[in-house]
């Protein structure tokens, strides 16, 4: 569903979480729905969407466990288990996952995504799928991003950045493996954007915005 003309909006803020971008993300939105359409609650395709603030927030894996009964992050030292697991649920994709976090968003986008159709942001991505993204700072495997749902579609992407170069690079690293074995939307190794945190770069969170979808 990504249109050739698929354009959006990007920023970055110095001293900012992904909270404060969670924060901007809904004035962006509001502001525009009440300049355009006159309400916060609003209609798409017979559907009624309420953007009345505050827009739920929930973990990535608190999603997949409200739909399948499965807790894979309490497996998350135990991948055999949790790809058993999500093969007997046969979500799609399972069988070429490397990791727990990777069975998660597999099992997030097969059983989870298409129901979202009230503004949603779910939150705390799995290392593995979020290679620019800042780790959790209480929560082991995951990090600071989220992504917004509404009517079942990605509408923005936001993070608190990752300024560890020596992470960063391992990540990158990661990408690049799996883009060798494939993987079309894997990165490769930046090294201009290494070299750029290694010289320094501040706490920093980051928002990109589907303007096609907002629309």
């Amino acid at each position: 569903r990504h249109n050739p003309e698929f354009t959006s909006v990007e920023l970055y803020q110095a001293y900012a979480d992904y909270e404060d971008m969670i924060r901007i993300t809904e004035d962006i939105i509001c502001e525009n729905a009440l300049k355009v359409c006159g309400s916060l609650d609003i209609e798409y395709q017979g559907t009624p969407i309420s953007l009345q603030r505050p827009w739920r927030r929930v973990s990535m894996n608190d999603l997949v466990k409200e739909e399948t009964g499965v807790d894979f992050y309490a497996m998350r030292d135990d991948f055999a288990g949790a790809k058993a697991k999500a093969l007997e649920l046969n979500i799609d994709g399972a069988d070429t996952a490397n990791s727990v976090g990777e069975i998660i968003n597999k099992a997030f986008e097969d059983k989870c995504e298409a129901k979202l159709i009230q503004p949603t942001f779910v939150c705390e991505h799995p290392k593995e799928i979020s290679p620019l993204a800042k780790p959790h700072r209480e929560k082991e495997g995951l990090t600071e991003r989220f992504e917004l749902f509404i009517y079942g579609r990605e509408h923005a992407n936001g993070f608190s950045e990752l300024t560890d170069p020596i992470d960063q690079r391992e990540r990158f690293e990661a990408q690049a493996a799996k883009k060798a074995a494939g993987d079309v939307e894997a990165a490769d190794v930046d090294e201009d954007f290494l070299m750029a945190i290694e010289y320094g770069m501040p706490p920093t969170a980051g928002l990109g915005i589907g303007i096609d979808r907002v629309v």
